[in-house]
């Protein structure tokens, strides 16, 4: 069986990386067409 990730610090690389896409980059229709990081720092 072969995996998609090559050892534990390329799935914690691609993990990390999906985080931070999620978070600062892609644009939340729900948030009004900003990130999650957007709508934190304008909250603090």
């Amino acid at each position: 069986m072969s995996s998609i990730f090559d050892n534990v610090t390329h799935l914690k690389r691609a993990a990390k990386n999906t985080i931070n896409l999620y978070n600062e980059v892609r644009l939340h229709l729900s948030l009004d067409y900003k990130t999650p990081n957007m709508v934190y720092k304008l909250s603090a």
